[in-house]
C-alpha cells in the first residue's frame, strides 16, 4: 500500500546532480519521479544518507537532503526531500 499523500509524478529526465562526496560533479542522471516535496533520481554511485543534494534540470534547480539510497539494475535510486515545492515543475511536466 502506498503511504504517500502526495502524487508523484513519473519522468525520464537527464539532470546534473552535485554534492561533495561525487567526485568529478557535477555528473549525469535520470530524474525518475517527483513530487511536492522530493524526487528520485537515478545515479551509477551510492551516496550516504543526509548528504546535501543540488539537482539542476535546465533552468530548474532542486535542492535537499538524501533520505534514501537503494541499488536498483547495476545503479542507485536515491531519494531526496527537497527544500522547496516542487509541485508547479511536476505538474508542468505531467503536462507535457
Amino acid at each position: 500500500m502506498n503511504r504517500r499523500t502526495r502524487m508523484r509524478f513519473k519522468t525520464d529526465l537527464t539532470v546534473n546532480v552535485t554534492c561533495a562526496e561525487l567526485p568529478g560533479s557535477p555528473v549525469r542522471a535520470r530524474l525518475a519521479d517527483l513530487s511536492v516535496h522530493g524526487l528520485s533520481l537515478i545515479l551509477q554511485e551510492s551516496l550516504p544518507e543526509g548528504t546535501l543534494v543540488r539537482v539542476d534540470w535546465g533552468d530548474v534547480t532542486f535542492t535537499g537532503e538524501l533520505m534514501y539510497c537503494k541499488p536498483q539494475a547495476g545503479d542507485y535510486v536515491i531519494g531526496l526531500k527537497v527544500e522547496d515545492p516542487v509541485y508547479e515543475t511536476a505538474r508542468k511536466c505531467a503536462m507535457q
